[in-house]
């Protein structure tokens, strides 16, 4: 294999599939970057075996081949070129990385024990549906907040594309709180649940190119593809959890508050309410929020916002208050279109409904129990 290829082409594919391998792998073939070369083309593969993100560029070829090169050490080498042309060359156990007055060596690793399932393109055919990815991208900045981190129950990482009454809603739990959005357009009824990691490292790929991509659904993996990336994302395996009667059947009432100043309250409190600790909404009129933190070894304090309450007598709301994890709190509100942020309450144990101007995405959020401040007295929603 040899071939040459302008350094920015090159650190554009090698910096987006490098971020998705895995430094520990369970196979050490994993640690790698698979490269193949065709017709002027140079394609690179990397996979952590939860997505498969495959990058091509325009190159000269000269000797057509396969190689495999630990992705850390090419990362680093290639992220320090200067601009220009490089030349790649096999040199048997090693690749030469050739660039004026630079000369580097890169041993390679065995191509022939790289997983031959993460080469294939067999997702790349008439099934496959034209999509514009915008829509279904923002969705899940919206809803991915509410996933769980790794580990844990592996089914509460993913999103889960639910396709009953003939529309896509797409939702994420870690049990605390859930996030739903429904999609307008989206053509695929058979994604099941992926993993919001790699969701949101194909959304981050996707997003730098322009125009439509392409979309198929095989049996253990959803696609998405163009002339120069593809991601491929294994569906996770198991039930997502029953969550429709999880939202509150009856309000009690509802608040309205501006984005902004809501934010910026929560935002200050949290410098006391550092770590887990929550913090207390009170309505102390009908026109008044007052948001109250406390933290025994730094201090405490409130701060008060304006509110316009809906749909209850101001006298059947004394004393109520309600405690909050602040980031879970504030994120819910972060992703949210408009100016302005609705919240229903159904009783100051029950968790609160949090959406925007538009009714098509909501945020269920538990409390946390207000005689005490500590993180793992957070309810759960299942």
């Amino acid at each position: 294999m040899k071939f040459k290829i302008k350094t920015e082409d090159l650190k554009n594919i090698v910096s987006t599939v490098s971020r998705i391998v895995d430094p520990r792998p369970a196979s050490p073939s994993l640690q790698g970057l698979y490269f193949k070369t065709s017709e002027n083309i140079i394609e690179i593969i990397g996979s952590d075996l939860d997505i498969v993100i495959k990058a091509k560029a325009q190159a000269e070829v000269e000797i057509e081949g396969e190689a495999l090169i630990n992705a850390r050490v090419l990362t680093d080498i290639v992220r320090k070129l200067p601009r220009g042309e490089v030349v790649f060359s096999d040199i048997g156990s090693e690749l030469r990385v050739e660039q004026n007055k630079l000369n580097f060596t890169l041993r390679k690793l065995d191509e022939k024990t790289y997983p031959e399932a993460l080469l294939e393109t067999n997702y790349e055919n008439e099934k496959s549906l034209e999509i514009n990815p915008n829509e279904l991208f923002d969705s899940l900045k919206k809803v991915g907040i509410a996933a769980s981190p790794e580990g844990g129950r592996p089914i509460l990482t993913g999103v889960y594309f639910n396709n009953e009454d003939e529309k896509t809603e797409l939702a994420a739990t870690d049990s605390y709180r859930l996030a739903t959005h429904e999609l307008t357009n989206f053509p695929i009824k058979d994604a099941g649940i992926l993993s919001f990691r790699s969701l949101n490292e194909t959304a981050k790929i996707f997003e730098q190119t322009d125009g439509p991509i392409s979309i198929n659904s095989t049996e253990r993996e959803l696609h998405f593809y163009n002339e120069k990336f593809s991601a491929s994302i294994r569906k996770l395996e198991g039930s997502f959890p029953q969550y429709g009667n999880l939202f509150p059947k009856e309000t009690l009432f509802s608040i309205e508050v501006n984005k902004s100043e809501i934010l910026e309250t929560l935002d200050r409190a949290t410098v006391v309410a550092e770590g887990f600790i929550p913090v207390k909404i009170e309505i102390a009129d009908s026109e008044t929020l007052k948001i109250t933190t406390v933290n025994k070894d730094i201090g405490g304090g409130n701060e008060e916002v304006s509110i316009k309450t809906l749909g209850v007598n101001l006298d059947d709301l004394s004393g109520f208050e309600m405690s909050f994890n602040p980031n879970y709190f504030m994120q819910g509100i972060e992703v949210l279109d408009g100016d302005t942020v609705y919240i229903r309450f159904s009783g100051n144990e029950k968790p609160v409904v949090i959406q925007g101007e538009v009714e098509d995405y909501k945020y269920l959020l538990m409390p946390v129990r207000t005689n005490q401040w500590k993180t793992k007295n957070q309810k759960k929603l299942m």
